[in-house]
């Protein structure tokens, strides 16, 4: 390297970071490290800093047994590349980071900062904490430690040095927090130290020493059966996929935990630190060894037809390390709801925590959408948890902390919106939520979504025949087809005009279908008590902002079922951007259908609600009345 590639004579301060994908800084500006196998050779002398490493080495370390044609001559040409892109330590343009040593190069360690090495001093420091018995200062020093590994150590970077190195260092963050953990549930941390287990032992499935520490967590946070339950799934794959029992040191933790051995165990009796009455009553309480298990989810339906690839959709599998969302969202009476209960009852086996039901009430004709601060309230009683606070970022802590070394499955019905769901997400890993809405939940982060729309015709007739009789739909079979696409597929009035046939022995399916045939008198047809299509209709209606509202009336007067932007614009005296937000607002709440870009769809039961709402506005305004059409008792 010559003086003339460096133009900056004042000393260089380098950092270095190898616990996660290789990178570097030069006076706090991140380098451009250059093509992967430099990257590669740049670690191999970094791990081993002020030790010598001869071409042969570093040729065989980076590209194994598939060396470049050019065998080790390849190797200068990369420390070239790498002097010039790092530059200099000091003022002299050869004091490289990069020194040259007998025969090869060497790692200048003085005056750079590498995280491997600073992982070392701080492990120092939790070790001699922990030595000394000061337990809390070793807990902070592990964190600190492992607070470094940013993903996987030298992410990405080929050759068998880096392969060996990433093993090393994963093996060095998982020692790290065994040590951690086991000085928390020294002190009596037992369910933190569960939460943090519960991740590692997903993608360490044969560990014993992680299992014999989670179950150890688990039973000092009062959780025997789930200590048991750990020690059984461990022994199960083992025996299946390794052919070997449990060692004896997870054997002893499974039979302390069967005798309730604390002293066995090494656990520190939960202790609360002295407080006021005030700050008890804040404070979530749960009994250590007296746990339930809720199972609140509603009755199963019986068959659901025609939504099998939804089904296995909501059931497949879901992450090991994180809370899995799926969201249901659909038209009102498509079945959301006995979907997502359905696919809860499939799984339920799965989460030993407890599977947990909220109705939230965002389309209710009798009740308020529920608050997230009350449903967290519920759902904290729901699983042990005693609290009083009226703050939402409160409960919200609270809930995760209490949900954090849990495993459950949460139903979450109904809901108004994304801001009424996102509190209500638990911490725990390997987590499932299921969340219905009639609203597209956009703003809602989620792994899978399903859209639910009309059944198949043979979906629908077949609904049909099993709620009036196969006997019956059998000797009928037109009239079923006909009564089926009259109720537009739609599971609610299917639902309601298969029960009035069921209940008028007297009555031919076809006569319902001839009574339904009548545009004008259908909606009135698909009641039955306090079932009504109409009444689901309007609840969705009724949550439309005025805008919406006024463009989804302006639907029932087109002549026309499918209508560009554009036309609804011209029709509404409105700018073109203006009716393509109202049109794209009903698509996510599921009021209109959306064909193509810019073209949208309403037909069937939602078009003939659309043009009696249009009649009552005409009606409303020949009178001079100034009415919210379609509106409930009291206005808007």
């Amino acid at each position: 390297m010559t003086s003339g590639t460096m133009t900056d004579p004042s000393p260089r301060h380098f950092r270095f970071a190898v616990l996660g994908p290789l990178r570097a800084w030069r006076d706090g500006d991140q380098l451009d490290l250059g093509p992967i196998r430099q990257q590669a050779l740049l670690a191999a002398l970094l791990l081993r800093p002020d030790l010598p490493v001869s071409r042969r080495e570093l040729l065989d370390g980076v590209w194994g047994t598939e060396p470049p044609g050019s065998g080790s001559k390849i190797v200068p040409v990369y420390v070239h590349r790498l002097r010039r892109c790092l530059g200099t330590l000091g003022e002299g343009p050869h004091d490289s980071v990069i020194g040259r040593d007998r025969g090869g190069y060497r790692f200048v360690s003085g005056g750079t900062r590498v995280d491997a090495m600073r992982l070392d001093e701080i492990a120092a420091e939790a070790a001699t904490a922990r030595g000394s018995g000061d337990l809390a200062s070793a807990v902070k020093a592990y964190a600190r430690a492992l607070g470094l590994f940013q993903g996987e150590p030298l992410a990405g970077l080929p050759g068998p040095f880096a392969e060996a190195e990433r093993l090393r260092l994963e093996e060095r963050r998982l020692t790290l927090l065994q040590e951690k953990v086991e000085c928390q549930l020294r002190l009596g941390r037992h369910v933190e130290a569960a939460g943090e287990l519960h991740a590692l032992t997903a993608t360490h499935q044969h560990s014993e020493p992680l299992a014999a520490l989670l179950m150890r967590a688990l039973y000092g946070s009062g959780r025997q059966a789930d200590a048991l339950a750990v020690y059984a799934q461990l022994r199960r794959r083992l025996v299946d996929d390794l052919g070997v029992e449990p060692g004896e040191r997870l054997r002893r933790v499974h039979q302390a935990v069967l005798r309730a051995d604390d002293e066995t165990l090494g656990l520190a009796p939960r202790r609360e630190p002295a407080a006021t009455e005030r700050e008890r009553a804040r404070v979530p309480r749960t009994a250590p060894h007296a746990r339930r298990v809720p199972d609140e989810l509603p009755a199963d339906v019986g068959e659901i037809v025609g939504r099998d690839e939804e089904l296995a959709l909501l059931s497949g599998g879901a992450g090991a390390t994180a809370v899995t969302v799926a969201a249901v969202d659909g038209v009102a009476g498509a079945g959301k709801t006995a979907l997502a209960v359905r696919a809860a009852r499939s799984m339920c086996g799965g989460y030993p925590d407890g599977c947990l039901f909220v109705a939230l009430h965002g389309h209710s004709e009798r009740r308020d959408a529920v608050p997230p601060e009350r449903a967290l309230r519920r759902l904290l009683r729901a699983i042990g948890v005693q609290d009083s606070s009226d703050d939402l970022d409160e409960l919200v802590a609270f809930w995760r902390s209490a949900t954090a070394g849990l495993r459950l499955l949460l139903v979450l019905d109904d809901a108004a919106g994304a801001d009424q769901v996102r509190p209500l997400l638990p911490a725990g890993a390997g987590s499932r939520v299921l969340v219905t809405s009639r609203h597209r939940l956009v703003g809602l982060d989620v792994d899978r979504r399903v859209s639910l729309g009309p059944l198949a015709p043979e979906a629908a007739e077949a609904l049909l025949a099993r709620i009036v009789g196969g006997r019956r739909a059998e000797g009928e079979r037109d009239a079923v087809r006909e009564l089926a696409r009259l109720c537009d597929r739609l599971p609610l009035a299917l639902r309601i005009a298969g029960a009035r046939i069921q209940s008028r022995p007297a009555w031919t399916i076809g006569h319902l279908a001839h009574r339904m045939a009548d545009d004008d008198r259908r909606l009135e047809e698909l009641t039955a008590e306090d079932r009504s299509v109409e009444a689901a209709f309007r609840l969705s209606y009724l949550r439309l902002p005025a805008a919406e509202r006024h463009a989804f009336r302006a639907l029932g007067r087109a002549p026309a079922v499918e209508i560009g932007h554009r036309t609804l614009a011209a029709t509404l005296g409105w700018a073109a951007h203006r009716a393509e937000r109202a049109l794209e607002n009903l698509v996510d709440a599921s009021l209109v259908q959306q064909p193509s870009a810019h073209r949208y769809l309403l037909n069937g039961l939602l078009a003939l609600y659309a043009r009696r709402l249009a009649a009552e506005e005409r009606h409303v305004a020949g009178r001079g009345g100034l009415v919210a059409v379609g509106s409930a008792p009291g206005g808007f």
